[in-house]
């Protein structure tokens, strides 16, 4: 079973995505910024981190930054809703995947198990 971190400092957004999530059969564990992913990160290895960009403290690019230091073969999703984060800048390289806000749950499920390489999530 893929093990997906969502990081984000909004906690209805964290409940939809952990609902949507877990109804597919991904582990999930959750974070509410990026210092507490950091540390969750240390007892729940992520196939997948999946953050959103605006956050208090540490932003999401950050985090993924982070993420690409710590775990490099952590899937790196970033959400947002602003589409001019979605290629080239900063961000190329650290994040493998963007997501616009508001998400689509069927093409965001989509997205997930693509990026995973499976078709589902048990593997």
């Amino acid at each position: 079973m893929a093990r997906i971190l969502i990081v984000d400092d909004e906690v209805h957004v964290v409940g939809a995505l952990r609902r949507l999530l877990r109804r597919e059969g991904f582990s999930i564990e959750v974070a509410l910024g990026g210092e507490e992913a950091i540390e969750k990160l240390a007892t729940f290895p992520a196939d997948v981190v999946i953050s959103d960009f605006r956050m208090r403290g540490m932003n999401g690019l950050e985090l993924l930054s982070q993420v690409l230091r710590i775990a490099p073969s952590t899937v790196r999703v970033l959400i947002s809703g602003h589409a001019d984060l979605s290629s080239g800048g900063p961000q190329a390289g650290v994040i493998s995947h963007f997501i616009s806000k508001p998400w689509d749950d069927d093409r965001l499920i989509a997205d997930v198990r693509a990026l995973l390489g499976a078709q589902s999530p048990a593997s």
